[in-house]
């Protein structure tokens, strides 16, 4: 059975609370806007590659500058996405050191599913190049272990291809990955990758053989130790010496290829100065080449993945929308609830008290006479021994969705506000109980999005503006009952309650239907209040008032039942 706390709305909704991003689920692509990151509803398998994303594309919100101007030319480019996208994982490993299996999951997925293939000679250099560079960086300064074959081949394939030399010396460039503190120094290192590809594609001169490469220092090396020179002390050595085990290693792998060469068998070796012309001539191409030539990005794969694994659905996690509203609407607002409501104030909160003081009563047996009642004794009753007797507090986290839906308009909109305003407003000072209060659609009539009225500990005076909103839009309960299901699943408090007002069906019946079944399995009560609108087959608990006039009467007569209960 499905259950409601793997559910992919309520993890992308623990993933926007634990890195402070909005995350939306539903529609049928995956992408953010740099504010924004929107995943599709997927099939359970695809959950992995959905969760890598999230963790991957939250690295570039919190830690990319978006602002800086990109490189001009389409392989510096991609060249600088593979060096930012390393830089940003790292940046959230250290963060939350979780997100390491998360992001490695989403390689080992591609690689499962053949889209994430080792370079091959027969691949042009730019493919070459750009996956090869691809692969040795995440292989080796992300520390992803699946791409160890990858790597090798890249290596060799490259140094078959783009030359010994370039190779060698791009490595040098490499090690600086793990000093990269910024955007803009991603962008820096890669612009002296590309002049790096500028240079050799301009020397024809006769590439170095492994013996000489080996042994022959060269201005790289020495940018290597300066570069390596500046990591940080406490990660420096790790990282060097697997890139440098991994770096014999690849090259140990590669001579026996060379040999084979020699005897021109496999790969047959031109002249020196062809082999110089071609190796310029494929970094030449390289260069020049154009978008629709380069190798897709990594996480454009898997955006793309999502979107093809995308199922049809209504928004199922939207966006809460920050509002301030009118602090002046909203004092009136908060004036004329605070006197049309004192009764009622007055009665839920003086039986939650009572309900939850603590009372003594005599008993037959104990430790502590009660000297009001030893006379008892005198007569033969035994009840002459005193106890605290102590009421539990509610511990109750309840969120109240206000359906703010077009259909409102006319005044519905303003009471239904005005009563959730109340009730807000009667819980407050209750100990054990924590409300908070949001209404959909968004501002816009957005289906994306829900407006947050009053969040789980804020005070409703400070809040009194954003109770002042107008109707709007159509009702996608669904999205609405998904976030106000995460929210209640990530509090502490023992029972948890979801409260809906609304005066019609749902946008779509059957996931709002589904979800309110979810949520009841997972311990979640659901109730419904239909306004002149019958909603029992929707909720398990529903009532229906006629008159709007009797809204607020309704609702406090929910929550005393719930409290007292």
């Amino acid at each position: 059975m499905k259950t409601l706390t793997n559910a992919l709305p309520i993890v992308a909704a623990a993933y926007g609370r634990t890195f402070n991003i909005p995350v939306q689920v539903g529609g049928d692509e995956a992408m953010t806007d740099g504010k924004v990151i929107r995943i599709p509803a997927v099939p359970d398998h695809a959950n992995s590659l959905a969760y890598g994303y999230l963790a991957h594309e939250a690295g570039h919100v919190r830690f990319t500058d978006f602002e800086l101007a990109r490189h001009e030319n389409p392989l510096g480019r991609f060249v600088e996405g593979i060096l930012e996208d390393v830089r940003i994982e790292n940046a959230m490993i250290r963060a939350y050191p979780g997100t390491r299996s998360t992001l490695d999951s989403v390689v080992d997925a591609l690689i499962a599913e053949g889209k994430l293939v080792p370079v091959t000679d027969q691949a042009g250099p730019v493919e070459i190049l750009g996956n090869g560079l691809l692969h040795l960086a995440r292989h080796r300064y992300r520390k992803q272990p699946a791409l160890a074959n990858h790597a090798k081949h890249a290596d060799q394939v490259m140094r078959r291809v783009l030359g010994a030399r370039f190779v060698h010396r791009l490595h040098g460039l490499l090690t600086e990955i793990p000093t990269l503190k910024s955007t803009a120094e991603s962008m820096a290192l890669a612009r002296k990758i590309i002049a790096l590809v500028e240079q050799e594609s301009q020397d024809a001169s006769p590439q170095p053989t492994a013996e000489e490469e080996d042994d022959t220092p060269s201005e790289d090396d020495e940018h290597q130790a300066q570069g390596s020179g500046r990591q940080d002390p406490g990660t420096q050595n790790p990282d060097d010496e697997d890139a440098d085990q991994a770096e014999s290693e690849e090259r140990g792998a590669q001579n026996p290829d060379e040999e084979g060469t020699d005897d021109g068998s496999e790969h047959p070796e031109p002249s020196a100065r062809n082999q110089g012309q071609e190796i310029c001539n494929a970094l030449r191409e390289a260069l020049t080449a154009g978008e629709e030539e380069l190798p897709e990005d990594l996480f454009a794969t898997v955006a793309d993945a999502l979107g093809a694994e995308s199922l049809p659905s209504p928004t199922l996690l939207p966006t809460k929308e920050p509002y301030e509203g009118n602090r002046h609407y909203g004092g009136l607002a908060l004036h004329r609830v605070k006197v049309h409501s004192a009764k009622l104030t007055a009665r839920l909160q003086g039986l939650v008290q009572a309900h939850t003081l603590t009372r003594h009563r005599t008993v037959q047996r104990g430790r502590s006479l009660s000297p009001a009642h030893l006379h008892r004794a005198g007569v033969g009753d035994p009840r002459i021994f005193r106890i605290k007797e102590h009421k539990v507090a509610p511990d109750t986290a309840l969120h109240l969705l206000v359906d703010l839906s077009g259909s409102m308009a006319g005044g519905q909109d303003g009471i239904a506000l005005d009563a959730a305003m109340a009730l807000a407003l009667a819980l407050e000072p209750i100990k054990g109980v924590s409300r908070a209060v949001s209404a959909f659609p968004g501002l816009r009539g957005q289906d994306q999005n829900v407006t947050a009225i009053l969040a789980h500990g804020e005070r409703v005076a400070t809040r009194a503006g954003a109770f002042v909103q107008c109707a709007r839009g159509g009702t996608p309960m669904t999205g609405a009952l998904w976030f106000a299901a995460a929210d209640l699943l990530s509090r502490s408090e023992t029972r948890k309650v979801l409260l809906t007002l609304t005066d019609g069906e749902p946008n779509d019946v059957r996931s709002a239907k589904d979800l309110i079944t979810r949520a009841t399995q997972a311990g979640v009560e659901c109730i419904g209040i239909g306004i002149r609108h019958d909603v029992g087959r929707l909720f398990p608990v529903a009532v229906r008032i006629d008159d709007i006039a009797d809204l607020k009467t309704a609702l406090f007569g929910i929550a005393e039942r719930l409290l007292l209960a």
